[in-house]
C-alpha cells in the first residue's frame, strides 16, 4: 500500500509540475455572459474538430486532468486526485460545442462545453452549456 501511494504521489506531482511549469494560466470569466461580453472568439464545431485530437492538458473546477482524445470517439482521462477513466467524446454541431461522457458510480454523465479561444491563442476556456458556468482552461499538450 505504501509503495502504491508513493508511486501515485510521484506521478501526481509530475503531472501537476508539467502543467504548472508551462506558465501562468489565464483567468477565465465566471460564466458565458461574461466571456461573451469580453469579446473572446467562440469556436465553431469545425474549429473544434482538429483541437480535440491527441493529448490535452486541462485544469478546471474538478481538478487537473490529462485527456487523450482518440479518433474512435473514446477519451482517456487521468489526473491528480481523480480516478482514471475512459469515456466518449463527440462534437455537437447544433450547439458548436464538444461533449464528454463518462460512467460514474452515480451513472452515465454527459456534459457539453462551449469553447472560447483566449487572447494568447494557446489556451481555451470551456463553459458548460447546460448551466453557462466556467468548467476548464486547457491547451493541447506538447507530448
Amino acid at each position: 500500500m505504501k509503495r502504491l501511494f508513493a508511486y501515485w504521489s510521484v506521478g501526481t506531482l509530475a503531472a501537476i509540475t508539467t502543467f504548472a511549469c508551462a506558465g501562468d494560466l489565464p483567468t477565465a470569466p465566471p460564466n458565458l455572459k461574461d466571456v461573451e461580453a469580453q469579446g473572446l472568439h467562440r469556436l465553431s464545431s469545425e474549429e473544434l474538430k482538429p483541437l480535440l485530437s491527441g493529448v490535452v492538458e486541462s485544469k478546471g473546477t474538478k481538478g487537473q486532468h490529462k485527456l487523450i482524445y482518440k479518433r474512435d470517439g473514446t477519451v482517456d482521462r487521468t489526473g491528480a486526485g481523480v480516478r482514471d477513466l475512459t469515456g466518449k467524446w463527440r462534437i455537437d454541431d447544433k450547439n458548436n460545442a464538444y461533449c464528454l461522457a463518462f460512467s460514474f458510480k452515480k451513472g452515465y454523465q454527459e456534459n457539453c462545453f462551449a469553447v472560447f479561444r483566449t487572447s494568447d491563442g494557446i489556451h481555451y476556456f470551456d463553459y458548460d452549456i447546460a448551466n453557462g458556468f466556467y468548467a476548464h482552461v486547457w491547451r493541447q499538450s506538447s507530448e
